[in-house]
């Protein structure tokens, strides 16, 4: 059991700025990007940080080829840090209000590519109309892959077709959608039906598969014994109609996504021959944000835009 003088010595040490300086620097993963972030020198960071490791015996962040990468114990620490660190801003804020059209906030979220692509204009639209002082920062990399940036508070609010596995985030469908293929008009092979037996025959473009994402097309025809003849992978699915509308691949997508395009590209879009079933986006953010009521405001503007469009 810790002796309770070194405890209280312990918490002597503790101030406000070195929990603050921890959450920058996971949050940037930079000490200069941390310093800038706090108006600081980086040896006035790089001294926080010194006494925080020795406040928890622990390096905390470890240097790497791509940043300052947290340990273990760092990750333990991010949650009941952010906590405190919103408790503390709940206490000076108590008496303000959120209003949308006088607020001054920024939000960052991962919508994914199909969700910046079809919903960010009209989400944009709105905060311009009725909360100019809130501000949009997207985050280009996969929701389901920031739980930890969610944690530390640095990502407010995500979507994704995986659901983060963890009982401190909070979760709701957003949008679902079937998947359609889409070919360019006067395809030589394609004309305005698709069966099964052509969608084997014909050149595809599909998403990279990767170790989180494995296309659902894939999975479908393997447990048939088949498979397409994918000749080109991407990293992004909105970059794909475009590839379709000046070759002869084909493309499955979500049916909003291929709708748009088909109408901007003037291509064909069929209903897909290899699965029935639509594939969801989720909606996720930390419980840290459950009752603030900006964060709150925003999630119902994004889910009732999901819904209507």
């Amino acid at each position: 059991m810790p002796d309770s003088s070194d405890l209280s010595k312990k918490l002597r040490n503790i101030d406000l700025n070195l929990i603050k300086v921890f959450n920058s620097v996971l949050r940037e993963q930079s000490i200069s990007r941390a310093a800038d972030n706090l108006s600081v020198s980086q040896p006035a960071v790089s001294n926080a940080l010194r006494r925080l490791r020795e406040l928890y015996d622990d390096p905390l962040f470890i240097r790497s080829a791509t940043g300052m990468i947290p340990t273990p114990k760092a990750q333990e620490l991010a949650g009941p840090i952010q906590a405190a660190l919103i408790e503390i801003e709940k206490t000076i804020n108590a008496s303000e209000q959120f209003s949308p059209g006088t607020s001054q906030r920024v939000i960052n979220a991962a919508l994914t590519d199909y969700g910046e692509y079809y919903f960010l204009p009209e989400i944009v639209r709105r905060l311009t109309k009725i909360a100019p002082g809130v501000e949009l920062v997207c985050v280009p990399t996969p929701g389901s892959s920031l739980s930890l940036e969610m944690k530390s508070g640095a990502i407010d609010l995500v979507w994704d077709w995986v659901q983060i596995d963890d009982p401190d985030f909070y979760i709701e469908p957003i949008f679902s959608d079937p998947g359609y293929c889409l070919a360019r008009k006067n395809h030589p092979m394609i004309d305005g039906d698709l069966n099964l037996e052509t969608f084997l025959q014909v050149e595809h473009i599909a998403l990279r598969p990767t170790r989180r994402h494995n296309p659902r097309v894939e999975r479908a025809l393997e447990k048939m014994g088949m498979a397409r003849k994918v000749v080109t992978e991407v990293s992004h699915l909105v970059v794909m109609p475009q590839i379709v509308a000046t070759t002869d691949l084909i493309a499955t997508v979500p049916e909003r996504l291929a709708r748009k395009y088909a109408r901007e590209l003037d291509l064909q879009v069929i209903r897909s021959p290899v699965y029935e079933d639509e594939v969801t986006v989720y909606q996720m953010w930390h419980k840290h944000f459950e009752d603030d009521e900006g964060h709150r405001w925003f999630r119902e503007l994004t889910r009732n835009i999901a819904l209507s469009s």
